[in-house]
């Protein structure tokens, strides 16, 4: 037994509502559990109850055991001085207090207790495939939408955040999304860094040179920091303007130790990605607008089909050829952008212009946009989760990451259905 799942009982009321009674047996009533609180003090406020006819407003403290108000110290804390009741799973002490106790044990049928016990002790990530052909197409619907909400409203938050350290600058937070949407996660911190060191505006400026975009992309992230094979043109000629707008912009690339280049796919190898960064940001200048606008996604849906200079149709690294190989964007790769970069700056956009239409139409864009399929949502697609589309990729891998690999079994509205089928 822990703190968390007493707290998911008490406030789905998951007991025996009826013939209530404190420890010291006076008649309980629960009116309203409250609302859960998560600063310090009480874990749920604005609670109803009624002892004895005497109805009770106030704060409810819950712990596994009585003795734990002791051990925390609460009785020397004023916070705690609004508790009206103490609810707690075993009673072990009289605290002797100006507060009643509930013990909730003797309302909680066993079974419960044991179901939750094996989900959240299971070494299997979905304890609960047994149960998913139960679940209805309407059920599954509701929670993965609001899982989805979730997930794309920390999302917004982070774009927010990063358009404070962008000093309000909206071309500039755009711009670090999008280069950091290239990393596609093997690469991440790599490209949020590169695109950190170098400015926008600096790339604005040399929109019209596809030799002068491509070197400070590669000069930022350190690729042309090792001296050239004299034999390899490209590299040298990258290598030389890069020094020059270095030189001018004051420019410092980031480390090259910085790049992950073990078990990656070529299309997966950074000088490739780069080299797709490169080629949008020169075919289309303005492509952070269209970023920000609805119109523009006609425009960056031309994105799968440019092809990077063919110099990295041979080569996965400078200096070193290798077999003919695709290199374009792809529409998967593009599908990924859409979902991780442009609906999440669009929903920031639109919430900092407080424009609902915006933010309705951005969302709408995950639900034309194809499920993600990737190792993780692979396995919840085979358990019997709905691929519709790429709301519902978004939302299973919020439920794995914040609920299934922390056994938030509790929290979770199909571990909810195994628990109530304990009742």
């Amino acid at each position: 037994m822990n703190e968390m799942l007493l707290h998911y009982f008490w406030k789905n009321k998951m007991f025996s509502v009826t013939e209530l009674e404190t420890t010291e047996h006076r008649a309980l009533r629960l009116v309203k559990v409250g609302h859960a609180h998560r600063d310090a003090g009480p874990d749920f406020k604005q609670a109803v109850i009624r002892i004895d006819g005497i109805t009770w407003v106030g704060d409810v403290e819950i712990h596994v055991r009585t003795s734990d108000w002791l051990r925390h110290g609460h009785q020397h804390d004023k916070k705690y001085q609004s508790v009206i009741l103490h609810v707690v799973y075993e009673d072990d002490v009289e605290l002797g207090g100006n507060f009643p106790t509930l013990e909730l044990r003797r309302y909680i049928p066993p079974s419960m207790v044991e179901e939750y016990e094996q989900m959240s002790c299971s070494s299997d990530l979905l304890p609960c495939r047994g149960i998913l052909p139960e679940v209805t197409g309407l059920q599954f619907a509701e929670w993965l939408t609001r899982l989805a909400f979730g997930r794309l409203e920390r999302r917004r938050e982070e774009v927010l955040a990063e358009l404070h350290a962008c000093h309000e600058s909206w071309q500039e937070t755009a711009f670090r999304r999008l280069v950091g949407g290239f990393g596609f996660r093997t690469n991440a911190p790599a490209f949020e860094l590169l695109a950190k060191s170098l400015p926008y505006k600096y790339l604005l400026k040399h929109k019209d040179s596809r030799l002068q975009v491509y070197s400070l992309v590669f000069g930022q992230a350190g690729m042309l920091e090792q001296p050239p094979d004299e034999g390899d043109a490209y590299c040298c000629s990258l290598r030389d303007e890069y020094n020059y707008l270095r030189y001018k912009y004051g420019l410092v690339p980031i480390p090259v130790e910085t790049w992950n280049l073990l078990r990656l796919r070529p299309q997966n190898f950074p000088c490739v990605r780069l080299a797709q960064l490169s080629e949008c940001l020169y075919r289309i200048p303005d492509i952070i607008e269209h970023l920000l606008t609805d119109d523009g996604l006609e425009v960056l849906s031309d994105l799968p089909g440019f092809e990077p200079h063919d110099y990295w149709k041979t080569h996965l690294h400078f200096g070193r050829a290798s077999p003919s190989h695709h290199c374009m964007i792809g529409t998967a790769a593009f599908g990924l952008l859409v979902i991780n970069v442009v609906v999440p700056v669009r929903l920031a956009y639109a919430a900092f212009r407080g424009d609902e239409a915006a933010s309705e139409r951005a969302l709408a864009l995950l639900e034309e946009a194809a499920f993600e399929r990737n190792s993780i949502t692979r396995q919840y697609v085979a358990a019997g989760f709905p691929d519709a589309n790429a709301l519902y990729s978004q939302a299973i891998l919020e439920l794995y990451r914040h609920y299934c690999t922390r056994k938030r079994c509790a929290y979770c509205d199909i571990g909810c259905l195994i628990l109530r089928r304990c009742q």
